[in-house]
């Protein structure tokens, strides 16, 4: 397979089911051809940039009950004619092969950085050291990390959730400098990390390291991860108020 046809059928990946033999033929071209692996990051990253500068909208409580009792519905069934739907195995070939080319060119970085984020997490705690700069006011902590930092993260107060703005410090994550902002919910706490994107993407993960939860993702400024105390209780709500304040309020 040369050049051409593997540009080709990287444009066509994202619009037709292409066989196994045949995405086996582009992946091996990739890991040969570093001009074309290029092109490929190129159109991942695109890709990844315009998901996530799209809005997010929150889905109400009726909705979310019927797209989960659809779903329920769906798993309950053993199977379906294959006739009768095509373009269900159509999708199941395009995600098939999204996911294995996005693995030969994204391994997945979220779970390291989780750990390193999880580590200086558990560090400020034990060592009774939080924060440097310590205030609730938002108009304090974000000018205080700009003279620090090569950038401004988005710093989020939200009390009336259960979440109190501490502060933040400037941590460490692979030799990068990176703000770390920290709050205080109920007895526990809640550390965000965030960088710019530059050219290097956090993939969106869900873990559980050491006994922390942790959430990563990207949006078009910033790689995020958010690291909750042993618990995990309330790292998915702090999570959806964190981005859907960022999507009302564009820093």
């Amino acid at each position: 397979m040369n050049c051409e046809e593997t540009h080709r059928l990287l444009e066509e990946t994202f619009g037709t089911e292409l066989d196994a033999s045949l995405r086996l033929e582009v992946e091996g071209h990739l890991s040969r051809c570093s001009k074309c692996r290029s092109v490929a990051r190129e159109c991942l990253e695109f890709r990844s940039f315009f998901l996530a500068s799209a809005p997010r909208y929150k889905a109400s409580p009726q909705l979310r009950a019927r797209v989960l009792a659809t779903i329920r519905l769906e798993r309950a069934k053993r199977g379906f004619p294959r006739r009768a739907q095509p373009w269900l195995c159509v999708a199941a070939g395009l995600v098939i092969a999204l996911a294995l080319t996005l693995t030969l060119l994204y391994p997945d970085n979220g779970k390291e950085l989780s750990g390193l984020a999880v580590l200086d997490h558990s560090r400020s705690i034990s060592a009774n050291h939080l924060v440097d700069v310590a205030s609730g006011d938002q108009h304090v902590v974000k000018p205080w990390f700009a003279a620090k930092l090569d950038f401004a993260p988005p710093v989020v107060d939200l009390p009336s959730a259960g979440f109190a703005l501490l502060g933040g410090r400037v941590a460490v994550i692979r030799n990068r400098p990176v703000a770390a902002v920290v709050y205080r919910h109920k007895k526990g706490f809640v550390t965000l990390f965030c960088w710019p994107v530059n050219k290097d993407l956090v993939s969106d993960g869900d873990y559980s390291i050491d006994g922390y939860k942790v959430r990563t993702w990207s949006s078009a400024e910033c790689n995020y991860i958010v690291v909750s105390e042993r618990n995990g209780r309330g790292l998915n709500e702090f999570v959806d108020l964190f981005r859907d304040h960022l999507q009302s309020n564009p820093y």
